[in-house]
């Protein structure tokens, strides 16, 4: 037989064998999380707004499946499709397919909403924080990286804003990373748009009320999550005041959105 046409017939027979496998183990993952039920909702998915805390939600999340939530992490970064099953619970991170298809019980990415289309049953959660205070983090946090040689993906392309300066960095970093917490509920920026879609959240706090935000959020779902914090970037680069007074200037309407939501916090 032509050695052409032997391995072509392979390609064939291993495709539809991963196939057979895929539709498996979709059906494993949709059979488990039929059962989720928390309290009337089937998942609960954290719109992950860089450096907001949402990094504490996850493992607070994944120490359900593991006591040492970094092992549970690094399972689940490094696991094809980046999801695991653990303790008879199901998490997805970073991948928007599996999410959107909602098999799981906990999910998370940095996904903007408006780029998702989730079931309509998800606990949608969200944490934020002062604008300013998150864009300096996200600075440090990538200085940090810089400096120890740290090989994080998004060196690839968030390497380059830094530049030599916080200036430099507040140049160069594209607008819908500069107000990523106004981006991920609208992006055309729009204030209006984006306070309707944080207010069709089933929960939202802020970070310098975080212990509170859980505690709400334990009562919606029954679950019993504790606080977690994790450890930051030991990394804090001194602002000069010119500076803060340029970036508080360039957040001015992320200020105006985030004003208005926190205005519509319960206390």
């Amino acid at each position: 037989m032509d050695m052409r046409i032997t391995k072509r017939v392979l390609n064939i027979f291993q495709e539809a064998t991963a196939r057979i496998q895929d539709l498996a183990e979709e059906k494993k993952y949709k059979q488990i999380a039929s059962h989720y039920d928390w309290n009337g909702y089937k998942r609960i998915y954290l719109i992950h707004i860089r450096t907001t805390g949402g990094t504490s939600l996850n493992h607070m999340f994944l120490s359900l499946a593991n006591k040492n939530s970094n092992v549970a992490y690094t399972k689940l970064a490094n696991k094809p499709g980046n999801r695991i099953i653990e303790n008879g619970l199901i998490f997805v991170g970073w991948n928007t397919y599996h999410i959107n298809r909602g098999h799981y019980f906990y999910g998370f990415s940095h996904t903007p909403l408006h780029k998702l289309s989730l079931p309509s049953d998800t606990f949608i959660i969200s944490c934020f924080r002062d604008p300013a205070q998150r864009v300096i983090s996200h600075f440090n946090m990538l200085m940090y990286f810089r400096i120890n040689n740290i090989d994080h993906p998004c060196m690839i392309t968030e390497g380059a804003w830094l530049g030599n300066s916080f200036d430099d960095f507040l140049n160069r970093i594209p607008k819908s990373h500069l107000m990523n917490q106004f981006y991920m509920f609208s992006p055309t920026f729009n204030i209006h748009e984006a306070i309707q879609n944080v207010q069709g959240l089933s929960h939202y706090f802020f970070n310098d009320d975080f212990e509170t935000g859980v505690k709400q959020f334990n009562h919606k779902t029954n679950l019993n999550l504790i606080p977690i914090h994790t450890r930051k970037a030991n990394y804090h680069e001194q602002i000069p005041d010119k500076s803060l007074g340029k970036l508080k200037d360039m957040l001015t309407d992320e200020y105006i959105f985030l004003d208005q939501i926190k205005s519509q916090l319960r206390p």
